[in-house]
């Protein structure tokens, strides 16, 4: 099955949840997190999740900072409903520039 994949930038909400489950008999660190994307008077959230190696990145992370990630949507079922979540293949804080290193640079 191939997925499509997206890149999406967009704001952190809150605090990324750091934590683990058990999948195959070892432990698997995982990272969730929700960015916010403003469409004019709209919003749309996307629950994220990171796992592994990957959830290093996100120690940096701060609420409001604006967010890259690269990866795939995935519906899963549960208790009768479908959630939507946006796995993660890579992703990073984009830095906001100093106006007044912008300003030298010039």
């Amino acid at each position: 099955m191939e997925r499509e994949m997206l890149n999406i930038n967009a704001n952190l909400v809150k605090e990324p949840n750091f934590t683990s489950f058990e999948r195959e008999g070892e432990e698997v660190q995982v990272v969730n997190f929700t960015l916010v994307k403003k469409y004019g008077k709209g919003k749309e959230y996307i629950n994220c999740s990171a796992y592994g190696e990957k959830i290093e990145v996100a120690k940096d992370f701060e609420k409001g900072d604006l967010i890259h990630v690269f990866g795939y949507f995935k519906d899963r079922e549960y208790n009768g409903k479908t959630y939507k979540n946006f796995v993660v293949k890579s992703y990073n804080k984009i830095e906001k520039k100093d106006n007044e290193e912008i300003s030298e640079e010039e």
